[in-house]
């Protein structure tokens, strides 16, 4: 881990409280180099969405290795690349009980983005951004609808960039976590239901997803709009307070 993510991290935890926690993915093309950090706790049966978990609550252990045969959802792989996507993914088959019918189904798969349509990686690393030990492609933050506002508009502020916010209800976190590394974008999503059940994700909770080439923008962002947008926000006070009349004082208890 570098000093430098240490301090991205504390930056970010400045802004936004310690709820959210930035958490480093990275993808790695050989399973040998899952067995290079000694530190990291290796995951024989595992999903993504687990992990994550894992790096936002464990104290003692919260970076974790898995390869692509110890991730069990097929979704999570074929989004992360870990294998190349299935055709009865891509064609639909496992969306059907979701939807009326198959060209339903394969218009589903279509607003999901998974690197296994193109590419192949062996395993990943997941931790903390702060104690992650190595270099992470992205970064991955839940965060509830006031936060994610924070960040929007951190991202806003080199680009007037607009956040991307396609939603299928499927393969959030991995969906998020592909369009970071394979297309660049920040995406903001809404949990999905292996979500909730693997990653113990509340029902208050949304997920962000971006580059981790794009920490520094994110933290300048933060500082040069903290005086126009700082969180937690605060209400605006300056109003005359206007009560019932029959809670007012008289005039003639006004008087001395």
């Amino acid at each position: 881990m570098s000093s430098e993510l240490r301090s991205l991290a504390a930056e970010i935890t400045k802004r936004l409280g310690p709820t959210a926690v930035p958490v480093g993915v990275k993808l790695v093309t050989s399973a040998r180099e899952l067995n290079e950090h000694p530190g990291a706790r290796t995951l024989t049966s595992t999903v993504p969405c687990h992990m994550v978990s894992v790096a936002r609550r464990e104290r003692d252990e919260p970076v974790t290795v898995a390869s692509s045969q110890a991730t069990k959802c097929v979704w999570g792989a074929a989004c992360l690349g870990l294998i190349r996507t299935p055709k009865r993914l891509s064609d639909g088959d496992l969306n059907l009980p979701f939807v009326k019918d198959e060209g339903a189904a394969r218009e589903l798969h279509g607003g999901m983005r998974m690197l296994g349509d193109d590419r192949k990686y062996a395993g990943a690393i997941i931790g903390p951004l702060d104690r992650i030990p190595v270099r992470p492609d992205a970064v991955v933050i839940y965060l509830s609808p006031a936060q994610a506002l924070r960040l929007i508009i951190a991202f806003a502020h080199a680009r007037g960039e607009a956040v991307n916010c396609t939603m299928t209800g499927q393969a959030s976190l991995c969906s998020a976590i592909a369009r970071a590394v394979g297309d660049g974008s920040v995406t903001l999503d809404v949990p999905c239901i292996g979500d909730r059940a693997y990653g113990m994700v509340q029902e208050h909770e949304l997920v962000m997803a971006f580059p981790a080439s794009r920490l520094e923008e994110l933290v300048q962002g933060l500082e040069a709009t903290d005086k126009v947008a700082s969180y937690p926000y605060g209400p605006f006070t300056r109003w005359p307070a206007i009560m019932p009349p029959s809670f007012e004082p008289r005039f003639s208890e006004l008087d001395d």
